[in-house]
């Protein structure tokens, strides 16, 4: 599930920093201790911010977390052969999957209704008509023919993805699905769910999609800065987080030609990698919400966009370029 990051956890100062968004803020109250954890987790740097007055016990069920992590992955990973996705992609069907898959498809069923088409998980088939190119031809300036890109999209289509408790099938031989674009944040929102039941009030998760349980300690919202799309060492825009998700998705996140023209993200209706917004935000209730939407949302127009968030307003989209 490798993906790189475009967010940036601020701590209280505001050193270094131009925006001039950053208020002063009262002091966490003295039984409160910070306990922080940043690692290798989901394919890249992941982090843990929550406050406690029992660091011993906050240990304890961080290590839960990371457990649940784990076993996440070996459902859904498209790297690890013996997962569940890969058995889906390789089999066509999974008979008896995990009860962690049907919330999980109810929520890109979802994504994919609310975007008009825009998230569509099953375009497997071309990323990898993307990569099969470039590895074989790495300076090519161009992407894979049209013949090949319409085999690709004959083998797509969310509403071919058929799925229940008890089983989940596809409908059009050579189908594949990725859950790349929303997996991140269904575990993201787990673990918070688990955060959230031990009592904890003030947390931040950050595992390529940042999930804020409840405010910061000192009595404001978390500071999330979105870096610059151009430049990635400085920041974009500060958002603002109080018991919501934030995620973003950019065409310079995972490039597949050297040129960068070619990227991850991929217009499922077109199969072209034409999206409409250099980096693309979106704040949302829920981790696994921000992600898909920040995937989806990444073709769709001013418009549409203005449509959404008009039309569901505990969303907020935030845009770059």
């Amino acid at each position: 599930m490798q993906r790189r990051r475009f967010i940036q956890i601020l701590a209280t100062s505001a050193t270094g920093l131009s925006l001039g968004q950053l208020a002063a803020a009262s002091p966490a109250p003295r039984s409160l201790q910070a306990v922080r954890w940043q690692g290798y987790t989901l394919g890249a740097q992941g982090s843990f911010t929550l406050y406690t007055e029992n660091r011993l016990a906050a240990q304890a069920v961080l290590q839960h977390c990371f457990d649940e992590i784990r076993r996440l992955e070996s459902l859904f990973s498209l790297y690890d052969h013996t997962s569940e996705l890969c058995r889906l992609n390789r089999d066509g069907y999974l008979d008896a999957p995990a009860a962690d898959w049907r919330p999980l498809l109810d929520a890109a069923n979802h994504a994919h209704a609310l975007s008009h088409g825009l998230f569509d998980p099953t375009i497997q088939p071309l990323w990898h008509a993307y990569k099969q190119h470039f590895q074989t031809q790495p300076d090519a300036t161009t992407g894979p023919s049209e013949p090949t890109l319409a085999k690709a999209r004959a083998h797509s289509g969310w509403e071919h993805l058929q799925y229940a408790t008890d089983s989940i099938r596809f409908n059009r031989p050579g189908m594949q699905l990725t859950l790349n674009g929303i997996a991140q944040g269904f575990i993201t929102d787990r673990v918070s769910d688990i955060l959230r039941q031990a009592g904890y009030q003030h947390v931040l998760v950050e595992l390529g999609e940042t999930r804020a349980l409840g405010s910061h300690p000192e009595q404001r919202p978390w500071k999330i800065g979105i870096k610059d799309a151009g430049h990635a060492s400085e920041l974009h825009e500060v958002a603002e987080l109080n018991d919501q998700a934030l995620a973003t998705s950019g065409s310079y996140g995972s490039p597949l030609s050297k040129d960068g023209s070619y990227h991850h993200l991929i217009h499922p209706q077109t199969g072209l990698p034409a999206t409409r917004w250099k980096s693309l935000s979106v704040i949302a209730p829920t981790a696994t919400q921000a992600d898909a939407l920040s995937t989806g949302l990444s073709f769709a127009s001013n418009e549409q966009i203005h449509n959404i968030e008009h039309a569901h307003p505990k969303l907020r989209v935030l845009k770059q370029g």
